[in-house]
This record gives C-alpha cells, sequence and structure tokens, in this order.
C-alpha cells in the first residue's frame, strides 16, 4: 500500500512548517492517504516509532526520512524505489569561532531562518517564535539557549528544553537532566557551535540543571552529529538509540555531566 504519515515536534524545526506543506503537495500529487501527527505531547507515538529527531517521515509503512525531504525522493520511495542510503557527512572543524551570543527567545529565533533555511526572510519562522513562547511559558525558564551571530549574521546556536519536556524515548528524563534540542551548524572550516554551548553549559549549572543530553549521530551530522564532537567537549556516549538506514544516521545517546 503507498501511503505518507508525517510526524514533527510542533515548530521546534523552523524546516517543519515547508515540510508540512511540501507532504501535502506530493499526497495530492500522487493520490496517496497522508496523516500528519504533532507528538509533541505524544511520548507513547515516539516511543512505538523510535523518534530522536524533530521529523519523521514514513513512506509505505517502512521507509523512515528523519529530516528535510525532497520530492523526487519521496516518490520513488512511495514506488519502492531510490532508497539506496544517503550520509550527509561534513567533518566538523576544531577551529573556534567566537561572535555575539543571543539568548533563544520569541524575538531573536527568528533569525534562525538564516543558518537553517538560507533565507532571510523572519516570516519562515513565526512558527517557530510561536513554539518557542510556549515553551518559555510552561518551563518557566528565562530562555531556551543562544544564537550565535558573527558579523551581525546568525550562523548558529544551541537550544534546549528540559529532559521532562522533551517526547522522545530518552534514558534519564528528569528534572536536573537538560536535552540539547538542536546544535547548528556544522561546517568543515570553521566552528560555530562550541561558543554557544559552552555558554549554555555554564546557564544550565546555575539553573540548577546536572547533566546535558543529546540525541546525536555518529558518522553524519543530523541529528545534532557528529558524535566525536560532542566527545571531544566533555559528553559521554551512553549508548545506541536507534540506526537511520536511509541517512546511514547510528543515533546515540550522549551526556555530559554538570
Amino acid at each position: 500500500m503507498r501511503d505518507l504519515r508525517f510526524y514533527f515536534f510542533g515548530h521546534q524545526c523552523p524546516h517543519n512548517s515547508y515540510l508540512i506543506a511540501r507532504i501535502n503537495n506530493i499526497a495530492a500529487a500522487e493520490n496517496v492517504p497522508l496523516s500528519i501527527t504533532d507528538f509533541t505531547d505524544d511520548e507513547e507515538t515516539c516511543r512505538r516509532l523510535q523518534i530522536f529527531s524533530p521529523t519523521m517521515l514514513l513512506v509505505n509503512e517502512k521507509h523512515r526520512l528523519h529530516g528535510p525531504f525532497t520530492a523526487e525522493r519521496v516518490k520513488a520511495l512511495l514506488d519502492d524505489e531510490g532508497f539506496a542510503p544517503t550520509a550527509y557527512a561534513v567533518a566538523q572543524s576544531d577551529d573556534v569561532v567566537e561572535g555575539d551570543l543571543i539568548p533563544v527567545t520569541p524575538e531573536s529565533v527568528l533569525n534562525t531562518c538564516v543558518p537553517c533555511i538560507g533565507s532571510d526572510d523572519p516570516g519562515l519562522c513565526r512558527g517557530k517564535s510561536e513554539w518557542i513562547k510556549a515553551k518559555l511559558s510552561t518551563s518557566g525558564l528565562p530562555h531556551l539557549g543562544y544564537l550565535h551571530h558573527v558579523g551581525g549574521t546568525c550562523v548558529g546556536g544551541v537550544e534546549f528544553l528540559p529532559s521532562t519536556d522533551v517526547p522522545y524515548p530518552i534514558p534519564d528524563k528528569g528534572k536536573d537532566n537538560a536535552f540539547l534540542t538542536c546544535s547548528y551548524i556544522s561546517h568543515d572550516t570553521r566552528d560555530v557551535r562550541t561558543h554557544p554551548l559552552m555558554r549554555l553549559v555554564d546557564d544550565l549549572r546555575g539553573l540548577g540543571f546536572a547533566t546535558l543530553s543529546v540525541a546525536a549521530s555518529r558518522g553524519v551530522v543530523f541529528p545534532n552529529g557528529p558524535t566525536s564532537w560532542f566527545e571531544r567537549k566533555g559528553f559521554v556516549d551512553k549508548g545506541p538509540l536507534i540506526t537511520e538506514e536511509l541517512h546511514r544516521a547510528d543515533i546515540r545517546y550522549l551526556q555530559l555531566p554538570l
């Protein structure tokens, strides 16, 4: 049976809005059933399907795409073709860049459209802005991470939630364990991720957290990889979570004592 099932973590990722529009268009063009599920408060769905990233597309109930996708690849998978694994690998540089850090808030997060989507149109991140506003309201936290600006432009950042607010089936959920929802962006010529991460680590200690955890891929950069970068920052590999075959993504659970 040809069908599509799209699962997403609210608007945690700026890609989600246009991926929903894209999958609706594909389903209509291919005349296939489509279900769309926001798993923000649905831990059971994440446990059953073993979801550890902000989007997951299930094609024909067997082909898993756990990140942004093209219409061409989805159409091929609908016909049970074109499922040779492809790896999105970047050799993360250790050349640390230190620009300006801005707390992740509903206002500042509009700038994530530049590094995440490659557009300076803040309207593409309106959904994420509202999502951040809701999460700040329920968590009582002053911010949800830091955006890294270099030369006046957002080049990346680091975002987190209390692990109890994350629907993924990760170990060690508790009020003293923070979870890194996104660390971005990997480059082979510079490291824009270390500076915001180190600032966040300092803040988390003051906010009463004892550990910082992350789901990251071993050999590829989505989600949050490569794991070797985190290990160089002091994170300990606590074991496997899942391997996403179509992405060659061996997703691991790592944790940093604070």
